[in-house]
């Protein structure tokens, strides 16, 4: 049996193909070597269950995920999985792989070529061709990039709290949202595990209150940042389709998509996830 998964620094999507041809769906918590270390990663992946299956019972698993960029995060996938998934074949890939073909992948002919944006919890992008990616734009992590993402939304309505920048009446609405004290910001950020889960919460409170021009022209500066920093640096870019995976591109598509438009890109995709798309790809092989 084959695992097919895409994972993020929040969530995993797990589909598990069946020597029957059924497919079976799991979520999880996301897996990140850049907060996991290889015990770590073995220890969550023996909470999964796969049931009725165990893990013993996989033959492949094709696992895409953030922070793999590098050998070294490679490693630690590999030596997590392997203490788990002790029969199975492994294949750790970059997200950003899995983003681009979940995009340009096509069931009825070649694969298509462009840019592929990830807009979730980070950020990062790629220009994909012939089925590889060729130039790398982001992923730089919470602390150096991520320009666009949830974190960094929620990375900026958090400052704004914490320099009593925002105005009364935004200030109101956060204080009835989550009622948070300064102290309590700066443990959850500096002390608990995961603060980039942690800030790009607050995205989600931002989209929905988009339509205040605080929080509208909030999300237009980090999607200009995004754009400015990681798209419109590729060469020929106006003549690139450009396509976007992760919930905030899904979510702030009419405010992604305004900025966007002063660049003159051409987005012609957005969608939320992809493991559909990845287990086209992977059934196609």
């Amino acid at each position: 049996m084959k695992l097919i998964a895409d994972s993020g620094s929040t969530k995993t999507d797990w589909r598990l193909l069946t020597e029957d041809g059924d497919q079976l769906q799991f979520k999880s918590e996301g897996i990140n070597p850049f907060f996991h270390d290889a015990d770590s990663v073995a220890e969550t992946l023996e909470k999964i269950s796969f049931e009725p299956y165990g893990h013993e019972d996989i033959s492949e698993v094709d696992f895409y995920s953030a922070g793999v960029s590098n050998s070294q995060n490679r490693i630690i996938m590999e030596q997590g999985f392997a203490k788990v998934f002790t029969k199975a074949k492994l294949n750790i890939m970059h997200d950003l792989l899995g983003a681009a073909r979940a995009l340009f992948f096509r069931e009825d002919g070649p694969e298509e070529s462009g840019i592929a944006c990830i807009l979730g919890t980070g950020s990062n992008s790629c220009l994909y061709r012939d089925g590889e990616i060729k130039t790398v734009l982001g992923g730089h992590g919470y602390i150096l990039g991520d320009e666009g993402s949830g974190m960094h939304i929620g990375r900026k309505v958090v400052r704004d709290f914490m320099s009593d920048l925002m105005p009364p009446e935004v200030k109101d609405l956060f204080d009835d949202a989550f009622g948070l004290t300064k102290d309590e910001v700066s443990f959850a950020v500096y002390k608990k595990t995961f603060p980039n889960r942690y800030l790009a919460s607050f995205s989600v409170f931002v989209q929905k209150n988009i339509e205040h021009p605080y929080f509208a022209a909030l999300v237009d500066d980090a999607f200009m940042k995004y754009f400015e920093r990681y798209i419109i640096q590729y060469p020929d870019y106006l003549n690139l389709s450009v396509r976007v995976l992760g919930s905030v591109g899904f979510h702030f598509e009419p405010q992604m998509r305004k900025r966007a438009e002063m660049y003159g890109l051409n987005i012609d995709r957005i969608i939320k996830a992809p493991i559909d798309g990845l287990i086209a790809y992977h059934r196609a092989q």
